[in-house]
């Protein structure tokens, strides 16, 4: 059986846990505090680091690259489940680039408004730590003070895809692709604290509550 070890609000982890619950691949969940990665560490042998980590076994699979759908690719394989098909393959790493740049630059600071703070005193002061060594010192209460700003922009950067899904079912098939999932772990970031909503377009939440059915 599959092991997942995960911060529970990570949209990459949210990403490749419903992948494995939408195509009822049984796996036992490891929930890890933020700055603890011993587990998964150990489990690589030293390799990786990172979040989503699963472990099959004795292999143990991160993603290392600027694509970072290493894990996705592995399960993909491991299962059949035919998420990568070829003829969308470019397709797929345009819209993804997107979707986890553009899209999860936005939502995440708005999601560790309300996160960050509520966490144990040792795991926030480390996520602080690690936001200010990346975005600058003070960023979670600039990201505090502008988060209507930051709400509004992430409705706005959802409206292209908004304007997709008004003739298709999913993102880019009839069927739910990676990218599919990988929207719905950006959104299930953004939504995670409980206080968030996802924005009124129509065609997003008819996707939304298709992608969020158990099959």
């Amino acid at each position: 059986m599959l092991t997942l070890i995960q911060f529970p609000w990570s949209p990459f982890c949210i990403t490749v846990r419903h992948i494995l619950e939408q195509h009822g691949i049984l796996f036992r969940l490891r929930n890890i505090p933020y700055h603890e990665r011993a587990s998964i560490i150990r489990a690589t042998n030293g390799r990786g680091y990172t979040v989503p980590c699963v472990v099959d076994g004795k292999r143990a699979i991160c993603d290392t690259t600027d694509f970072g759908q290493e894990v996705a690719r592995y399960i993909d394989r491991r299962h059949n489940l035919d998420l990568f098909p070829k003829k969308f393959e470019g397709l797929q790493l345009i819209l993804s680039r997107y979707i986890e740049n553009d899209l999860e630059m936005v939502g995440f600071k708005v999601n560790d408004t309300y996160v960050i703070p509520s966490r144990p005193l040792v795991e926030r002061v480390m996520l602080v730590r690690h936001k200010e060594r990346k975005f600058g010192k003070g960023c979670l209460q600039e990201w505090i003070s502008h988060r209507k700003y930051l709400t509004t922009q992430f409705a706005e950067l959802l409206m292209p895809i908004d304007n997709t899904l008004a003739s298709s079912p999913f993102l880019l098939s009839d069927r739910p692709l990676f990218v599919d999932y990988d929207l719905y772990g950006v959104i299930g970031n953004y939504l995670f604290n409980g206080k968030t909503k996802l924005p009124n377009l129509k065609h997003l939440r008819r996707w939304h509550r298709t992608m969020k059915k158990s099959n």
